[in-house]
């Protein structure tokens, strides 16, 4: 077995069961945080080396890219200076399997010029040792465009 990824062959199907359903607590928790504005409870939860990557392209939408936690931290503060009352998340769907955990959510909230955010999100995580290591954020990134950062 490697480090990063699970030998599901090694393990009985009620560990994998366990493992799987701690992860998702753990990813639930972190958006929990999130939305609730409890950034370092969050911060908590991400691993040191992590890497965070938000979908599209950098020259396009400004906060796509890899980000470490230290630049996720800068990113964050750039939402939260775009949607002052901060971003609410309403999730809907959750699954887990060892170590990968995928959540989708609406994410809603109302910039510093009165335009409505409201983006249907997908994450897909990787949970190494009890901390999210790897983020892959898709979301409609003309619409978090228009609202978070040409406000």
């Amino acid at each position: 077995m490697t480090e990063d990824k699970i030998d599901f062959n090694e393990f009985d199907p009620k560990v994998i069961a366990d493992v799987s359903q701690q992860n998702k607590a753990l990813v639930l928790d972190f958006y929990s945080d999130l939305s609730a504005g409890n950034h370092q409870g969050a911060m908590d939860r991400l691993d040191e080396d992590l890497e965070y990557r938000v979908g599209g392209n950098p020259a396009e939408f400004p906060l796509a890219g890899v980000h470490s936690k230290a630049e996720l931290i800068e990113v964050l503060g750039k939402i939260g200076a775009a949607v002052p009352g901060g971003v609410q998340v309403e999730i809907f769907s959750a699954i887990a399997e060892g170590n990968q955990v995928v959540v989708e959510f609406i994410a809603r909230g109302v910039s510093d010029s009165g335009k409505t955010y409201e983006n249907r999100v997908a994450f897909s995580c990787e949970v190494i040792d009890g901390k999210i290591r790897k983020v892959r954020e898709y979301l409609d990134t003309l619409h978090a465009n228009a609202v978070l950062i040409e406000r």
